[in-house]
């Protein structure tokens, strides 16, 4: 009998240590691509989305058809990002897929570029 309790003692305790599973930043991302539609014709079959990064956000676009999908996979993205930025010791500001920022008088727009949206400052 007390060989028994040793053997469960042992085996509850290894089994009792939670799982270290870290998640990055890229894989967060790479799950939210794939929920997501981007295929466009022409600019009107886009919308735009605020889409945070671990360091400020970026306003994406992505097929008007698929935008509430797009925004429930924009949840499941955040929340995946939230735990893999860590600490963050980093900012940017309000900027368009391609990188750009918006100076004064310019704007982020939905554009479609190569049959997929996408966002610009004009």
């Amino acid at each position: 009998m007390r060989w028994i309790c040793l053997v469960l003692l042992g085996c509850g305790s290894s089994l009792s240590k939670p799982i270290d599973a870290h998640v990055d930043p890229a894989m967060c991302e790479a799950n939210f691509e794939a929920a997501v539609q981007r295929q466009c014709v022409a600019p009107a079959d886009c919308v735009e989305l605020l889409h945070p990064d671990c360091c400020g956000d970026v306003e994406i676009a992505v097929a008007a058809s698929d935008q509430a999908a797009a925004q429930t996979a924009e949840g499941t993205y955040q929340t995946c990002e939230n735990a893999s930025c860590g600490p963050r010791g980093c900012f940017h500001a309000l900027q368009a897929e391609d990188g750009k920022v918006p100076m004064s008088g310019q704007m982020i727009v939905a554009v479609c570029v190569a049959g997929a949206c996408t966002t610009t400052v004009q």
